[in-house]
C-alpha cells in the first residue's frame, strides 16, 4: 500500500546560518609582534590561540566573504596552513575545524563539510547555544548524501533531543526509524506530530500518517491501523486508500457482509471506485433480489455502455439479467403510486422503507426520502440502523450534506451499518474540502 518513505526531496541548508556561525565567535586579533614558534611543552593549554594559528584563520574568514566555490577553496588553503602549526591545543583545533566546515561547504565538498561539522560538535569548546543549529546543518548534509542511514538517524536523534522541531526533519526522522524497524520510536515521533496538527486544526502530514500505519501494522495492532487508514482517507482522499478501507471494513468481525454487500457496492461507486465486471453484475443481481429492479436495470445499462457486459462466457447470463431487470422495472413503475399509498398505511415502516429505496432507484430521491422518513417515524423496523444509513445516503444524493452527517452520526449497532455510516461521513467531509 505504501511507497518507500525515505525517497524525499533534498533538505535545504540555509547559507546565512553558516555565515552567522562563522562570525558568531570572532577570532582574536594577532599580536603586533609575531610570537616565536611554540614547542609542545610550551604550547598554551587554555582557551587561547597563537598568532600563527590566528593569521591563516583570519585569511580564511576574509576569503569566505566571496560568494562562489573558489572562495571556499581559497579558505581551505588558509585552513590547511593553520592545521600545519605544531602542537595545536584543543581550542585551536576547535576554531580551525569550525572555519574548515564552512569553507568545505562553500567549496562544494559536502562530505568534508559533514565530517568536519561532526568533529566540531564533539568538541568541549562548542557553545551549547550553537549545538542545535549546527546539528541541524549536519543532519541535512547527511540526508543529502543519502549514503549512511545510520549516520542520518544518529544526527536526527541528536537534533530532536536538543529540541529541534523542524517539520520536514521530523518527518525524515520518523521515516528513517520505520526503515530501521524501530517502530515504537517511529510511532512516538509520528503520533505526537499528528496530534499537534489535529489540535491546531491542521491536516496532519501524510507521511507521518503513513509512518503510523506501517508501524501499527508491523506491531500487529490492526484496530489502530484501521483508525489511521481512516485518517489517511479523510485527509488525503485517494482511490487506493478507499479501496483498502472499504475492503478492511467488510472483513471486520461481525460485519453483515451478505446483507450489506449492496450498500458496500453503493459506497464504492460513490467514492469513485469502478466495479469489476463480476462485481457490477453481482450488484445488479442483488438489487433485483432486494426488489429494486430500476437500480438493477441502471447498473446493467451502464455495464453494457462501458463494454463490461455482453461478451465472453457470461454474455448470455448478462443478457438474461438485463431483460429481467428491464421488464421488472417497467412493471414496478406502473404500481409505484398505488404501492406507496399502501405502504404509508402499513402497520409498521418496513414496507415503506423498502419501497423508498425502489423509488430512489428511479431517480425520485426527494420523494423517496419523504417516504423513508415516514417509515422511520412509524417505527417497528426490522433494521432501523439500515434505514438510517439509507436516509443519510438519500440526503447526500440531494446535496443535504449537513443533514446527512447528522443522520450518519445517529447510526449505531455492530453489524456494519455504523461502519458504513462512518465511511460515508468521511466521504462527505473529504468531498466538501475539494
Amino acid at each position: 500500500m505504501f511507497t518507500p518513505l525515505t525517497a524525499r526531496r533534498r533538505p535545504v541548508i540555509v547559507p546565512s546560518l553558516l555565515a552567522w556561525w562563522l562570525v558568531a565567535a570572532a577570532l582574536p586579533a594577532p599580536a603586533q609582534q609575531p610570537a616565536a614558534p611554540a614547542s609542545a611543552a610550551s604550547a598554551p593549554a587554555g582557551p587561547t590561540m597563537r598568532n600563527e594559528v590566528i593569521k591563516p584563520l583570519l585569511a580564511a574568514q576574509e576569503s569566505l566573504k566571496g560568494s562562489d566555490e573558489a572562495a571556499g577553496k581559497a579558505a581551505l588553503v588558509s585552513v590547511t596552513e593553520a592545521e600545519a602549526v605544531p602542537a595545536l591545543t584543543p581550542f585551536e583545533t576547535y576554531n580551525i575545524q569550525r572555519i574548515k566546515a564552512v569553507a568545505a561547504f562553500k567549496a562544494g565538498d559536502r562530505a568534508l563539510a559533514l565530517n568536519t561539522f561532526e568533529t566540531v560538535l564533539g568538541s568541549p569548546h562548542m557553545p551549547q547555544a550553537d549545538k542545535l543549529p549546527i546539528t541541524e546543518v549536519a543532519a541535512k548534509l547527511a540526508l543529502e548524501a543519502n549514503n549512511d542511514p545510520a549516520r542520518s538517524l544518529r544526527l536526527l536523534k541528536a537534533y530532536r533531543e536538543l529540541g529541534g522541531n523542524d517539520p520536514a526533519l521530523r518527518r525524515r526522522y520518523a521515516a528513517l526509524l520505520v526503515d530501521r524497524n524501530e517502530h515504537a520510536a517511529a510511532l512516538q515521533e509520528a503520533r505526537s506530530a499528528v496530534e499537534a496538527d489535529e489540535a491546531a486544526g491542521r491536516a496532519p502530514s501524510e507521511l507521518m500518517l503513513k509512518v503510523m500505519a506501517i508501524s501499527y501494522n508491523k506491531l500487529n495492532d490492526q484496530p489502530a491501523y484501521n483508525g489511521v487508514l481512516e485518517k489517511l482517507t479523510r485527509y488525503y482522499t485517494s482511490l487506493d486508500y478507499w479501496s483498502e478501507l472499504i475492503s478492511r471494513t467488510a472483513r471486520r468481525p461481525g460485519f453483515a457482509e451478505e446483507r450489506l454487500r449492496l450498500d458496500l457496492y453503493r459506497l464504492q461507486r460513490a467514492v469513485g471506485l469502478a466495479l469489476e465486471t463480476d462485481e457490477q453484475a453481482d450488484m445488479a443481481l442483488r438489487a433485483m433480489q432486494a426488489g429494486l429492479p430500476a437500480e438493477a436495470q441502471k447498473l446493467m445499462d451502464e455495464g453494457y455502455a462501458a463494454g463490461l457486459f455482453g461478451k465472453g462466457a457470461q454474455a448470455a447470463a448478462h443478457q438474461r439479467l438485463r431483460d429481467q431487470a428491464t421488464k421488472a422495472a417497467a412493471a414496478d413503475q406502473k404500481g409505484l403510486n398505488e404501492n406507496e399509498a399502501a405502504a404509508r398505511n402499513g402497520k409498521d415502516g418496513n414496507v415503506a422503507a423498502n419501497l423508498a429505496m425502489a423509488i430512489a432507484a428511479t431517480g425520485a430521491n426527494e420523494r423517496a426520502l419523504g417516504l423513508l422518513e415516514a417509515a422511520i417515524a412509524k417505527g417497528g423496523l426490522r433494521q432501523p440502523n439500515e434505514a438510517l444509513l439509507h436516509q443519510g445516503m438519500l440526503q447526500a444524493r440531494l446535496g443535504r450534506n449537513d443533514d446527512a452527517l447528522k443522520t450518519f452520526a445517529a447510526v449505531q449497532g455492530s453489524d456494519g451499518t455504523a461502519d458504513l455510516a462512518r465511511l460515508w461521513s468521511i466521504h462527505l467531509r473529504s468531498t466538501a474540502k475539494k
